[in-house]
């Protein structure tokens, strides 16, 4: 018999052992077989002669096999299933869950960098692009955009929320307008795209043509946040 014969044969008696036990099995008795077999080369003995008498020295294939099934409990092996089903279900969770946080990053992105990208029909109600942000908590109030009407003096703002984390969740807020004499200003919003990254709105405000600003007031947790609006007329107010 030869060592490749004897590994075969302490395989075959193995029961209830996973393929990877298998090989890990497989290799240790390939190992056992060479450790014994330098110790002999290493005496002068003929390399034939050493594998047979390494071999001897290992004992039954058959009963070694059956001697280390033994070692492996059904619990254990039913176990190790049962982990591994586990580990490929955790990582679905994971492949979902970064799914979803790539699309709130992409959306929270769009916000903080090309928000008239989500509202392209809004952008052509307005003729002045604007960059005001203001920071109310963990949230940022991004005014992009401005319109202005000299014959009715309607203003129009264009505004989105987003998280300051890109991954974060928008809370969303309710503001109000003031003209610059501090009056609050009449007028409705619309909503426009909104989900848990950003949140998108559009509102129209009623104020004197040639009016230099209006401020955007927030109230959160009883602080109050305010920026000013300029306000560009076409004709030239």
């Amino acid at each position: 018999m030869t060592k490749a014969e004897y590994t075969a044969a302490v395989c075959a008696a193995l029961r209830r052992l996973t393929p990877r036990e298998r090989t890990a099995v497989r290799e240790e008795i390939d190992g056992h077989i060479q450790d014994h077999m330098a110790d002999l080369l290493a005496l002068d003995y003929p390399e034939e002669l050493a594998e047979q008498r390494a071999l001897s020295a290992m004992g039954d294939p058959e009963e070694v096999g059956k001697a280390i099934s033994r070692q492996y409990s059904p619990f254990w092996l039913a176990a190790g299933r049962l982990a591994a089903a586990a580990l490929v279900l955790l990582a679905l969770m994971v492949l979902t869950n970064a799914q979803s946080w790539v699309g709130l990053m992409a959306d929270n992105l769009q916000a903080r960098w090309a928000p008239g990208s989500a509202v392209p029909e809004w952008m052509e109600q307005v003729h002045q692009e604007t960059d005001i942000r203001l920071e109310v908590g963990s949230d940022v109030l991004y005014i992009f955009g401005v319109g202005t009407d000299a014959e009715t003096g309607i203003v129009t703002v264009l505004s989105c929320w987003y998280d300051q984390n890109p991954l974060g969740l928008v809370s969303g807020n309710t503001v109000t307008f003031q003209d610059c004499r501090g009056q609050v200003l009449p007028g409705g919003g619309v909503g426009g795209p909104y989900d848990a990254a950003a949140d998108f709105r559009r509102q129209s405000l009623s104020v004197l043509p040639g009016d230099p600003y209006v401020t955007v007031v927030c109230e959160r947790y009883g602080a109050r946040y305010t920026a000013q609006v300029p306000l560009v007329w076409e004709d030239g107010l």
